[in-house]
């Protein structure tokens, strides 16, 4: 299954990699200035196509010292990035760290072989010389990060992601955050101050898949609302839903 994409400070992102980098910015002490997101097919083409899928950030650091650029590559590493400071020296780009998540579910090829080249200890570029950052995280991931470092329980989530709901229409199997949206907007529908379907109707009926239940569940919304019956989350739904304190997103 794809991560969630969402858009965070301007920049389209997904969800493990929002997380990564806010445990890096924890660590950093400061916010990052974000440069390029991912999902960016064909944007900077001396980017050579790392950024088209997952898990992929460029991190402005123009005004940085060289000591406060290499604490940043440190923490992205530290928590599961392969990154790397990248110099006017080594390409026609500014100062700027490159930072690809490990086990991101959606990398581009490119990224893909970028992480084999960090975890070989080389810088990623096409000269393939060796690594010039901080060494010892080359086997770090996020998942072993949060392990050592549990995260606090969460304030409860009231965000849904459009791509979320897409992907519901057409799948039955959803887990991690995007199974997480869908839950969440059938137990909206089901809640008593909405009133769109019972609370017998937030599992599907045997014999029922869990993409046509989730139609039905929505046309039902739709029902409720005076909104035109198509049983698609569009954007009446979510604006019946940002009155109820949801955030929509990408």
């Amino acid at each position: 299954m794809p991560e969630a994409r969402i858009v965070w400070r301007g920049t389209q992102l997904n969800r493990r990699t929002v997380a990564m980098l806010m445990a890096a910015e924890k660590i950093y002490r400061s916010q990052f200035k974000l440069l390029q997101g991912s999902y960016n097919k064909g944007g900077v083409a001396a980017s050579a196509g790392t950024h088209d899928g997952g898990g992929a950030v460029d991190i402005g650091v123009a005004k940085q010292s060289p000591a406060q650029r290499r604490a940043i590559v440190l923490a992205l590493r530290q928590v599961g990035f392969a990154a790397w400071l990248r110099t006017p020296a080594q390409g026609r780009w500014p100062y700027h760290v490159h930072a690809i998540a490990i086990g991101d579910k959606d990398l581009s090829r490119g990224a893909a072989i970028q992480v084999l080249e960090y975890k070989r200890k080389r810088n990623g570029l096409a000269n393939r010389g060796k690594d010039d950052g901080p060494p010892g995280y080359y086997g770090m991931t996020w998942e072993l990060y949060l392990k050592a470092h549990p995260v606090p329980p969460a304030v409860p989530d009231h965000s849904i992601s459009l791509a979320a709901m897409a992907y519901a229409r057409t799948h039955d199997v959803m887990t991690g955050e995007w199974g997480a949206d869908r839950a969440r907007v059938v137990a909206w529908a089901a809640h008593p101050k909405v009133g769109a379907i019972t609370k017998a109707e937030t599992l599907p009926r045997a014999g029922v898949s869990w993409h046509l239940h989730f139609q039905r569940v929505l046309r039902k919304v739709q029902l409720k609302f005076g909104l035109p019956v198509t049983g698609i989350f569009n954007e009446g739904i979510a604006t019946v839903m940002k009155r109820y304190g949801y955030t929509i997103t990408a």
